[in-house]
């Protein structure tokens, strides 16, 4: 099983991406459904705590999935040159992982960004993510892989990536490919 993740405020482009990626057997995890405080900082979930974090909402939901993958694919739109404030949360509240038991040791990470500017001129910022990524992977020990960076394009089109790429689907079965292998 693969987890996807779509790290939108809103079920639209990127949430397409990711349900058109999964298999029936993958899960697919919006966002955008959820209730995910930021993290505390109190470091109870790695001093005494025997489950995850002290915040009972949806990320104990995501921690059960994170157990029995080995993919998690990331698809992220990009806002303010960065990831979601939702997706940095759930980033945040994987601290019990690094500490505790090093649940994400081995696991592939793929991330594919969504940015509203023309690929080419999104690449520094999806760069700039794939490096904060990267980042995070040397102390919790996960693979990191940079699959794509979409652009949604002209603002009238901005909902549906799939009036942007006249050949989405081919695209679509080639990231598949890569996450498979």
């Amino acid at each position: 099983m693969n987890l996807y993740i779509s790290g939108s405020n809103r079920k639209r482009n990127c949430y397409r991406i990711c349900n058109d990626l999964k298999k029936d057997e993958d899960m697919l995890i919006s966002l955008a459904d959820k209730n995910i405080r930021f993290c505390l900082g109190c470091n109870k979930c790695i001093n005494i705590l025997e489950k995850y974090c002290v915040l009972n909402d949806d990320m104990q939901e995501i921690y059960k999935y994170l157990l029995y993958t080995d993919k998690v694919i990331i698809v992220t739109p990009i806002y303010m040159n960065h990831i979601t404030g939702i997706l940095k949360n759930v980033i945040d509240r994987l601290n019990p992982f690094t500490f505790r038991e090093n649940i994400l040791k081995g696991k592939k990470i793929y991330i594919i960004t969504v940015g509203q500017m023309e690929e080419d001129e999104n690449e520094e910022i999806a760069n700039n993510i794939k490096e904060y990524f990267e980042g995070i992977s040397e102390f919790m020990e996960f693979e990191v892989i940079f699959l794509k960076n979409f652009s949604s394009g002209d603002i009238s089109l901005i909902d549906d990536i799939t009036k942007k790429y006249k050949n989405y689907k081919d695209i679509i079965e080639e990231l598949r490919k890569k996450i498979e292998n």
